[in-house]
């Protein structure tokens, strides 16, 4: 695996993937709006139990953006990366100076997938945990 800055593409790409997730929020007909903050997590939990037991492939990508969102708002001195392996390009979010790294998207998949109860905080603190190994954390 490489990691890569994102390019303006990436950065067009992850805008519009946010603007899907804020579209499905409110076709969900509820007044909650998406912030970027830790609050979103219990609308995007919601938004996943009610409406996207098996989301398509650009819903996928917009939860994802979303949770990838909140991630790079909560962890300081994370950015957005393009992790390219030998089969497949993605997004992640990465722990500047280091090679820590994290894909929403494939921790979203993974968790889906497994056909387990989603629990986001529980996958969002996991995700938090693998940017900041315990070697950093002293």
């Amino acid at each position: 695996m490489r990691l890569f800055h994102l390019e303006p593409s990436d950065t067009q790409q992850l805008a519009q993937w946010l603007q899907q997730a804020d579209a499905l929020v409110l076709a969900q007909g509820g007044s909650d709006v998406l912030s970027g903050t830790l609050q979103d997590l219990p609308i995007l939990q919601n938004l996943i139990a009610q409406h996207l037991a098996a989301p398509t492939p650009e819903q996928l990508h917009a939860v994802s953006a979303a949770l990838g969102r909140v991630l790079l708002h909560e962890q300081a001195g994370s950015e957005w990366a393009i992790v390219q392996g030998v089969h497949q390009r993605g997004y992640a979010i990465r722990r500047m100076g280091t090679l820590h790294w994290v894909s929403p998207e494939g921790a979203l998949r993974s968790h889906l997938h497994g056909g387990a109860r989603l629990d986001l905080r529980q996958l969002f603190a996991s995700l938090c945990e693998r940017l900041n190994p315990p070697a950093m954390a002293a």
